[in-house]
Parts: structure tokens; C-alpha cells; sequence
């Protein structure tokens, strides 16, 4: 089973000008290492056969034919390999000369496309390819030479576009092979690496890039022999450039992202006028993918990109959180401070707000309400923290009103069970939502995003507020984002704000250890954050199964979570995410950061009587 992967590979072997003979044999010998390696698509550059700087003797007959016999030699070869095989090469037709790429497969061409954009340059030699629509012979085969080509198998669709052509516009294909050649100019390769980047986005498709390299002309230019493969605006590898040898870049492309992003585009992607053809791809018995999957998809794995993405979030908070307190014509709020994670996530972003609106920080009341389970460090962390800010500091404790509550509702404060638990939650919602009422101030909540997708919330508890500003912050990044506002700052609130990200997780509704230490902690209740995200974001992202999501996760956590713990946990997060869904149903507002919401206007609409038998019986035959 692939999962939707195909292995591909762009190919940039070494050529000679104009030596045909010995363009095929390393054309071949590429071909076959890259089938060696699982591709199943491999595309070489353009005009691979003869290369693509051998000026006015494309005009010459000699050469013409030379390039019939290369092609003739390399499907001789090939024909036993299990890939699709796009070279390129110059047809002579009907008095004409195009530019092609031509594709075969198990010994059978399927068609030839002709370039479109033709520079003057090229038209010294080389007709335009649009409109194009006829036949020739080839290697004693029919062949369509067609500029509007779609080639489908059973799993995907392809379709060539030759150098520049990649500009043109829209592509119905979901993959889009490049046979290129460009010269190394200074910014170039960067531009082209955008404008991939853009076309891919756009189409919502995967492009492989092969361009012409070492052995072409250095008569004006150098060629580098760049080879590159995207996905849906993303790049996932690129080559080395400037190779001696024969090089391939290879990675999987996932059709199933494809699938998913152009289901949920408004684009038009059927068949329209295309003339299509049929090619195979068969899958091993044996897969495996050799692409890295990132095991916190939430999170960029570079740091400018993490300190970006961090400072864009914390900004759209802030705004939403201003637009709120001025429609409200309010310039109190109140937030309850547990030190932990999503409070003080919460309470920065409350304080930032202020200092944009120019309120005193003191009209932030934050209120700390220790229970049966609170530690000396949150609770220290909490007290430093919001003193260290400059907010008012108010003290509540719960104890004395929850054991009160437990005579009234004859329950036995020496049984914790959920009714222990969530009646601390409700009494600390009741404590917050009423002092806000008292001072005219917004109650602001403070949950985040995996505790909603798990429900590991009280319901009318700390499952409710005037407004969260953490509802799409996933917990994996907000601890980056806590730790990001940490390193801006010095002296005691840095310090504080390091120890809570480094504090384990806990609702801290059941008493210490001996020691005095957390005793319930979050993560050996429902499992892992960290692998509960990363379901998340593939289950609300792009729709996958419960298999397939599983062998990303074993592929990503390969080193941390054997197999049965994974399947567990995915078990567990099916079971939660549906089970729970009527505490998101009526959830309070708060801002989307990212395409993934669980807010049910818009984020995720389900029903919260759905049934999850699908996706656990997906789960029990994993």
C-alpha cells in the first residue's frame, strides 16, 4: 500500500553536444538507478537526447535521425523498467522542427509534447508547439505530438510543460513535468525557485524539475543542471547543482494533498479540451517513503521561520483581542493564572493589547486560585509572573467553596473522581466570570486547541469565557510561542516564563505527590501532545484516513513511539475528537490563526451525535 505516495525522481545526467549515442547511455544508466530507488516517474531535461545548445545543427538532418536512433536505444533498454520516462528531444514533422518531451513507458510511447514558448532565439530552429495536434513515426511506433496532453493513470494525472511553459497558466494535472534549461545568471535560479513555488500553490500541484547541466555548451553560459520537486507551493527537494556525474534528485509526492487542496479549491480542474493518455503506475509490494515527515507539522523547522510565524500569531491575537475589548467599550479584563502553559500564553497576549491600546496594565486583573492540586512552582510562577507585569494580582482560593459544594451535592472530598475535578473548573469559570461582572472587565479564557479537539475541557468550566484568544493555538506551539516571548524579554519574568514552558502539563485538579510535586499530568491521562497534533493537523488539514495518518506517524516517530503506542493514541484522539464534539458545538468566540479552526462557524461543521465507528474501525485493523 502507498499511502497516495509516488516516488519520483528529476534526472541530470552528463551529456555531450551533439553525441547522441552517448546522451542514451547515460540517460539510460540514470533511468535505471532511479528505478533502483523506487521512482516511478523519472523526467530528464530538455532536449536530453541531443542537448540543448547545439544551435543551427538541429537543422541538420544528421542530427534529427541521431536523435530518432538515441530514442530508439533508450526504450530498447528501458522497457523492462517500472517507471514512466520523460526525455526531450528535437521532431522533425510535417517541414517543422519542435522542441519535445516524449514519454514512454514498458517499451510503448505514449505521446510527445512540443514546446510552447518559443524565445526568438529558439525560433531560429524550433516552431511553436500551440495548437500542435498530429502524428508521426517514431522508433516504428504511431505517436500523437499534442500540446494540450494529459497523461492518467488509476492514482494520479500528469501533464509536460517544457521550459517556460510552466508560466502559461492553470495545469489540470496534478503533477507537471519540466524538462528545462536555463543559464546560470546570478538571481535566476532563486527566481525560478519562486515562480515554482507560485505555479505549484496556484494549481495546487507537484512539479519536477529537471534542467540541462554539465556537458552543455559553456560558449555564453554555464548550466548547473538544477533538479527540483514541489508540492503545492512547498519545495521538498532540490539537487546539487553543478554535478560531474550523472545526478537524480528523488522524494515521494503525496497525490492525496492534492486530492484534498483542489477539492477544497474553487478551481476547475476537469479534462477540458486535453487529449488524454493512459500510463501505469504500479506500486511495490515493499513501500516505504524517504521524504522527511516533520513530527510537529504546527511548528516551521527553521528558527526565522518559527520567530515569523510566532510574531504573526501573537499579532493577530492582540488585534482580535482590541477589536473585541473596544466593541465591548472595555478597558478591564479578567484572567485566571494557573502558571501554567495556556494562562500565561493568554496573559501576555492580554498585556500586549493593552500596551497597544495604551491601558494601564493594572486593569488586567489576574486572578490565581489555588485548589487541592496546586503546587508551589505554578503557583509561585504564577504570583512572580503577574507582579514581574505589572497587573493587579488578586488571590481566591477554591478550597473552602468546593468543599462546601461537596457537602451540598453529598459527595466525599476524599473521592476524586470527575465530579472532584470538574467542580474545581466550574468554581474557578463562576469565581472569574463574576469578578468580571463586578468590575465592567471581559473574562478572557485561556484553552487551547488540542484541549478542544480532545475535549479535555469542564464543560461550563474552563470550557467557557467572553472570549479565548488561544482557541486555535495548538499546545506543541504554545509552548514555542510562550518560550519566544520569554527570550524578548530580562530578569524575573524571563526566567518565570521558561520554567512554565519546561512545567508539565496538568489541570492540577487532584492533590500533589509527597513531595509536593505534579502528581496529574496531562499527557499520561490522554496521551502524548505532541503526537495528538500532529493527528490533528492531518486529520483537519487534508482529511486523512486513520491509516494513512498512522503510517505518517510511525514514519515521523519512528525513534520515540513503537507502533503500538501510536495506534493507541490515534485510537484514543478518534475516540475523544467525535465524543467531545458538543463541547466545540457551542463554543465562544475567539481568533483563527491558521487554516486549521475547530470553531464551529466556519472551522468544523459536525454534528455533535456523529458517529466515529468509520475511523475506529479504520483503527482496529491498523
Amino acid at each position: 500500500m502507498s499511502y497516495g505516495f509516488i516516488r519520483v525522481a528529476a534526472a541530470t545526467p552528463t551529456l555531450k553536444i551533439a553525441d547522441t549515442e552517448y546522451n542514451a547511455e547515460n540517460i539510460i544508466n540514470t533511468a535505471k538507478e532511479c528505478v533502483n530507488n523506487g521512482a516511478k516517474i523519472v523526467v530528464f531535461p530538455e532536449l536530453s537526447i541531443t542537448s540543448a545548445s547545439c544551435g543551427d545543427m538541429f537543422l541538420k538532418n544528421s542530427l534529427l535521425s541521431a536523435a530518432r536512433t538515441g530514442l530508439k536505444k533508450i526504450i530498447d533498454e528501458c522497457k523492462d523498467l517500472n517507471s514512466l520516462n520523460i526525455v526531450g528531444m528535437p521532431i522533425a514533422n510535417n517541414g517543422k522542427i519542435y522542441n519535445c518531451a516524449v514519454a514512454f513507458q514498458y517499451g510503448k510511447i505514449i505521446c510527445a509534447v512540443p514546446k510552447r514558448v518559443i524565445s526568438k532565439n529558439e525560433s531560429r530552429w524550433f516552431t511553436s508547439g500551440i495548437g500542435v495536434d498530429c502524428e508521426t513515426t517514431l522508433c516504428g511506433q504511431r505517436v500523437t505530438i499534442c500540446d494540450k496532453a494529459l497523461l492518467i493513470s488509476e492514482n494520479t494525472s500528469l501533464s509536460i510543460a517544457i521550459g517556460d511553459d510552466i508560466k502559461r497558466g492553470k495545469f489540470l494535472s496534478e503533477i507537471v513535468a519540466i524538462p528545462y534549461i536555463f543559464p546560470e545568471l546570478t538571481t535566476y535560479y532563486k527566481n525560478l525557485k519562486s515562480d515554482l513555488k507560485s505555479v505549484s500553490r496556484i494549481n495546487n500541484s507537484s512539479i519536477i524539475l529537471a534542467s540541462a547541466g554539465v556537458g552543455e555548451s559553456s560558449t555564453d553560459h554555464a548550466y548547473g543542471g538544477a533538479s527540483i520537486i514541489t508540492e503545492n507551493g512547498d519545495i521538498l527537494c532540490e539537487g546539487k547543482r553543478f554535478c560531474n556525474e550523472n545526478c537524480f534528485t528523488i522524494t515521494e509526492i503525496d497525490t492525496d494533498i492534492i486530492k484534498n487542496e483542489r477539492a477544497k479549491s474553487n478551481l476547475e480542474f476537469s479534462n477540458g479540451d486535453c487529449k488524454t493518455f493512459e500510463f501505469y503506475i504500479k506500486t511495490d509490494k515493499e513501500f516505504y517513503i524517504t521524504r522527511e515527515i516533520n513530527p510537529t507539522p504546527f511548528i516551521p523547522n527553521d528558527k526565522d521561520s518559527l520567530s515569523e510565524r510566532c510574531e504573526e500569531i501573537f499579532n493577530i491575537q492582540t488585534a482580535a483581542l482590541i477589536r473585541r475589548l473596544r466593541h465591548t467599550n472595555s478597558n478591564k479584563a479578567v484572567i485566571g493564572i494557573s502558571g501554567g502553559l495556556d494562562s500565561t500564553l493568554a496573559f501576555l497576549v492580554a498585556v500586549n493589547a493593552f500596551d497597544n491600546m495604551g491601558i494601564d496594565r493594572s486593569n488586567i486583573t489576574a486572578i490565581t486560585m489555588p485548589g487541592f492540586g496546586t503546587t508551589d512552582r505554578t503557583y509561585s510562577n504564577a504570583v512572580t509572573m503577574i507582579k514581574s507585569i505589572g497587573a493587579t494580582f488578586k488571590e481566591i482560593s477554591i478550597k473552602e467553596a468546593c468543599l462546601k459544594h461537596f457537602e451540598d451535592i453529598e459527595h466525599s472530598a476524599e473521592t476524586h473522581d470527575v465530579t472532584y475535578e470538574n467542580s474545581q473548573a466550574r468554581e474557578r469559570t463562576q469565581i472569574l466570570m463574576d469578578y468580571a461582572n463586578k468590575i465592567g472587565a471581559l473574562h478572557l479564557g485561556t484553552g487551547d486547541m488540542s484541549e478542544l479537539a480532545l475535549g479535555w475541557a469542564t464543560y461550563n468550566g474552563d470550557h467557557i469565557s467572553m472570549y479565548n484568544v488561544n482557541g486555535s493555538i495548538p499546545k506543541t506551539l504554545a509552548k514555542y510561542m510562550v518560550a519566544w516571548v520569554a527570550l524578548k524579554n530580562e530578569g524575573d519574568i524571563r526566567t518565570t516564563l521558561l520554567d512554565v514552558v519546561n512545567t508539565p502539563i496538568s489541570p492540577e485538579l487532584t492533590p500533589a505527590d509527597e513531595k509536593g510535586n505534579i502528581k496529574q499530568k496531562t499527557e499520561d491521562i490522554v496521551g502524548p501532545y505532541e503526537l495528538h497534533d500532529f493527528f490533528l493537523y492531518y486529520f483537519m488539514r487534508y482529511g486523512f484516513s486513520a491509516s494513512k495518518i498512522n503510517f505518517l506517524a510511525n514514519c515521523a516517530f519512528n525513534n520515540k513511539y513503537d507502533k503500538e503506542t501510536i495506534k493507541h493514541w490515534l485510537t484514543i484522539f478518534f475516540k475523544r475528537f467525535f465524543a467531545q464534539q458538543f463541547k466545540r458545538s457551542c463554543l465562544n468566540d475567539g481568533p483563527a490563526v491558521g487554516i486549521i479552526s475547530l470553531s464551529p462557524r466556519g472551522g468544523l461543521m459536525m454534528p455533535s451525535d456523529i458517529s466515529s465507528s468509520v475511523w475506529l474501525s479504520e483503527c482496529e485493523k491498523l
